[in-house]
This record gives C-alpha cells, sequence and structure tokens, in this order.
C-alpha cells in the first residue's frame, strides 16, 4: 500500500476511523504530494490523539540518515534537530543568568530590611569584637542563601581593605549532615586540604579545628546551610557541633582573644523546638524570617535578571527605584505572567527565575525574535514538573506514603482532610510496598515535613463538636503532575507505580 505524504514540512496529521487511516491534512500548505516507494528506510515517531469520536495520529518520518522526508526530485529537508549551530542568539545574551544559583545577585533590594539583620550580627566583627549567632528562616527560593553570600562577599572586601582577620566558612549540611561531617569539612576548608580528613574521633577533630583557630587568630564566623540536616541522635549535647562552637570561647577552647560565631539557614521552622535547652541557650542570638516575596518583589527581580540575560533589554529607573523595563525582545506583561505564575506557587524567585529562562530557551529554539506568552505557558509544565520533583527529592519513603494517603483523597474530592482519614491510606500504602507503617502520631510528623517544603497545606482546627484541636490537610501542589511523576518518572515509579495508578483511576 502507498501512503501519501505532504512535503512542506515533516509533520502529517492522519485522521483515523475504525482503525483505517482516511484521511491526511497538514497546517501549512502542502506542496503537491509524493509518494513514498516501497523499500524506503524510514523511522516514524508516533503520537495518537483522540477528541470525540474522531482520532488524530501525528507523525515524524525521518530517512535513517537523520534528514526528512524527500523533496521532488529526491533531496532530503533538513529537521530542525539538524540545524546549524550558531554563537548568537535573537533572544538570549547570556543562558547562564536563568540557572537559579549559578549567579549570584549583586543587589537585593526587595531584601533590604533582612540584610540589614544579617549585616548588624557580623558587624561586631569589624571591630575586633564577637559577631552575634544568626538564625535565618525561610521557605525555598526566598534568598536566604543569596542574602547571606551577598553580605559574606561584602564583608570579605570590607576586612581585605581594612586588613582584618576574619574568616567566613560556608558549609552545606545537606551533605554534611552530622557534626562530625561538619567538623571533617570546616577542617578541609579552613586548611585549604585536597580532601577531607579521615579516621579521626570526634574530639580530636574539635582539637584540630580550635588549634588551627587558637594559632591562625583572628574571628571565625561559621555559615551552616541546611542546619536542620545536622541529626545528632547518637551523640550528647557535648558533641554536638550546635553547642560546641558557639560554646568555645566560654568553655576554654578558644582563646580570649578568638571570635566565633554561627550562621544558621534552614526552610524548618520546628527545628528550634527540637533541640534540647542547652543547645538553644547557647546558639540563638537573633532570628531572622524570610516571608514570601510578592508579585511587585518577583517582578523587580526578573526585570533584572532580563536584563543581563536577554538581548536590548535594561531596567527603567525613576528616583532610583525600579520604573519599568525597556525591551525588544520581551514586554512587561511577560514578565508579569512569570511573577503571577511564581507568586502563587508560594512566592519563589527561584522558580520565577527558571520560568523566563525556560521561557526564553523555547523563543530561541523556535528561532522567535521574542518572548511571549505562549512562550511561558509551554514552558510552565516542564517548570512545574521539575519544581515538584525537586520538592519531592528531599523526603523519606514514609514522607511520600502519607503524600499518597493526601493524593488518593485529593482525586475524591476529599480534602481538607484529617489526619485519621490519611492514615487509613498511608498505612494501606505502606504495607503495599513492605514497609512497617508508622502510627498516626509519627506519620503526622511526616505530614508536618511535607509542610514545611510547601507539598501540601496543614492547618490547626480548634473547637468542633468534641472540643480541642484537629489537622486538616489539602495539596499545595498540582495534582495531575505529581501523580504523573509518581507513576512514570523513574526515580519513583518502580516504588509507587501501583499506587499512582490507583489515584490516578479517578482523574
Amino acid at each position: 500500500m502507498l501512503i501519501q505524504s505532504f512535503t512542506t514540512v515533516p509533520y502529517h496529521v492522519h485522521f483515523i476511523e475504525n482503525g483505517l487511516i482516511e484521511g491526511s491534512v497538514i497546517a501549512d500548505t502542502p506542496r503537491p504530494p509524493l509518494i513514498k516507494k516501497h523499500g524506503q528506510k524510514t523511522s516514524q515517531t508516533m503520537k495518537t490523539f483522540q477528541t470525540g469520536g474522531l482520532s488524530f495520529r501525528v507523525t515524524t518520518d525521518l530517512h535513517m540518515d537523520g534528514s526528512g522526508p524527500s523533496e521532488p526530485g529526491g533531496q532530503p529537508t533538513q529537521q530542525s534537530g539538524l540545524r546549524d549551530f550558531s554563537t548568537s542568539s535573537q533572544v538570549l545574551a547570556d543562558g547562564d543568568v536563568f540557572q537559579g544559583d549559578k549567579i549570584q545577585p549583586e543587589t537585593m533590594p526587595e531584601r533590604e530590611s533582612e540584610l540589614g539583620e544579617i549585616h548588624s550580627a557580623i558587624e561586631p566583627a569589624a571591630r575586633g569584637e564577637n559577631p552575634r549567632n544568626l538564625f535565618i528562616y525561610g521557605k525555598p527560593g526566598q534568598g536566604k542563601t543569596a542574602a547571606v553570600r551577598l553580605k559574606r562577599e561584602q564583608f570579605s572586601q570590607f576586612a581585605d581593605r581594612e586588613d582584618l582577620d576574619v574568616t567566613i566558612t560556608y558549609i552545606e549540611c545537606n551533605s554534611a549532615n552530622k557534626s562530625y561531617h561538619v567538623l571533617t569539612t570546616a577542617l578541609k576548608k579552613l586548611k585549604e586540604l585536597n580532601n577531607k580528613p579521615r579516621g579521626r574521633t570526634i574530639d580530636n577533630l574539635y582539637s584540630a579545628v580550635f588549634d588551627y583557630m587558637n594559632s591562625h587568630g583572628g574571628t571565625y564566623i561559621y555559615v551552616l546551610d541546611e542546619i536542620d540536616r545536622i541529626k545528632d541522635d547518637d551523640e550528647e549535647d557535648d558533641l554536638n557541633i550546635l553547642y560546641k562552637l558557639p560554646r568555645a570561647y566560654s568553655s576554654e577552647d578558644l582563646d580570649d582573644d578568638i571570635g566565633c560565631s554561627v550562621i544558621g539557614i534552614s526552610n524548618d521552622r520546628r527545628f528550634k523546638s527540637n533541640l534540647s535547652p542547652r543547645i538553644k541557650d547557647a546558639l540563638y542570638d537573633t532570628e531572622v524570617d524570610f516571608v514570601p516575596y510578592t508579585r511587585e518583589d518577583l517582578r523587580t527581580i526578573l526585570y533584572r535578571r532580563a536584563a543581563k540575560g536577554l538581548n536590548d533589554t535594561e531596567v527603567i529607573y525613576e528616583d532610583g527605584e525600579t520604573a519599568g523595563l525597556r525591551s525588544s525582545v520581551i514586554s512587561e506583561s511577560v514578565i508579569e505572567a512569570c511573577a503571577e505564575s511564581a507568586e502563587r506557587e508560594r512566592g519563589s524567585a527561584r522558580q520565577a527565575i527558571d520560568l523566563l529562562g525556560q521561557a526564553a530557551t523555547i523563543a530561541h529554539d523556535e528561532r522567535d525574535d521574542e518572548v511571549s506568552i505562549s512562550h511561558v505557558k509551554n514552558a510552565q509544565q516542564e517548570v512545574n514538573k521539575n519544581y515538584i520533583k525537586n520538592m519531592l527529592n528531599d523526603h523519606t519513603s514514609d514522607d511520600l506514603l502519607a503524600l499518597c494517603g493526601v493524593l488518593y483523597l485529593e482525586s475524591r474530592a476529599k480534602t481538607p482532610a484529617r489526619t485519621n482519614q490519611i492514615h487509613e491510606h498511608y498505612t494501606t500504602y505502606a504495607e503495599s510496598v513492605g514497609d512497617i507503617p508508622l502510627v498516626q502520631r509519627r506519620m503526622r510528623d511526616r505530614l508536618q515535613d511535607l509542610s514545611l517544603t510547601g507539598v501540601i497545606n496543614m492547618v490547626k482546627v480548634v473547637g468542633g463538636q468534641r472540643g480541642g484541636a484537629r489537622w486538616e490537610v489539602e495539596l499545595a501542589i498540582p495534582l495531575d503532575e505529581t501523580v504523573d511523576i509518581l507513576l512514570n518518572d523513574d526515580s519513583y515509579a518502580e516504588h509507587y507505580e501501583r499506587i499512582a495508578e490507583e489515584i490516578a483511576s479517578e482523574l
């Protein structure tokens, strides 16, 4: 059987009825049809869509050499995937600007108050005094780490000019999640070692760190990012880094002229309440809360990123304030769409920047000369999916099984749900994958962890017929995308596929 194919572009839409192709159309104006020869080697990618009683099959035909369907005369057309490389872009000036934490902002006017709190905590070191301990809280994407890094860079430059002996050491506790690991990381950075020291006891590591500080002198500020990840379940307070470092001076581990303080960064507001009274007393001086960005905040953040990352784009300032954007490749309405979307998703600057960058990349790939609302809409699903995956990656199996209980009830329109309702489904799911279910109280702790990262909303409701208080829970992220990740993503499908199939049966 011979199949006619149009040659304007290599995409065909076939109308299918009763399993037979009845005809083909193409969006563009077709050139004269070709007859595909018997025996011609092609690779066909196919996807079928259904609406009403009619099916549409979209196919892409490629010759085995990677070219497209033949033009009249036998010459293959070039596919977009095989287009020529280019050293420039009509839209993008520097795509790295949109790569999240890869670019450190030079200014953060939306966090002026919070930057002032950080400044006040470390400024005593400029006068030869001991800096204050500082704890910073806020949901992901609120600029906590960026703000600390900005003040660290500013203070380091000041210290160099003034010949001050101040060392600020940044440690990521997601990978250094015990006091022992924090100490080995600190010692590696202080001594500029190629590898972390191994085979030492924790007492030996403390001695090595304090000996270094005493012998080199000066003031030391330790920035512990994701400090809530430090779990020393089997250690006494006396060996906990959060107790030992702040008390190093009073416990005579450090000489009188040595300064030492800790800046902790966390997404977890419960972290403080889980610490022992001794650690709280030793550690807490000042707390700073990074509340979610507003839409206006996100808009001005995106203006600055767009000016750095897109061609022919600059921020308009009036009296030192951001007044708008001047650009030939993006409109303010597109920026507003990105800001509005990110505000709905917990006010994350990280997500807003990612969305704008993805939209600009789509515009570049499609060889458009400006970024449009349609590019933002096309980028939204991928950004949401990546954002959800990043949130889920931070959680344990019990967290995700508890989430599955919420997903089930959400898919049946039974939320907000009480924890006892969720626990019933959680127990079933845990047993189905061979896990031992947690009791309801422990499962509620898992729900609180999900709430802290913005996966669910968890509200304590006081009163009711029986009095007392209860927790009500509902999903805070898109249901369909979350179920799709658990169902199809290789990282989760092996463990959660059957559960996700049950949940998806009602979607």
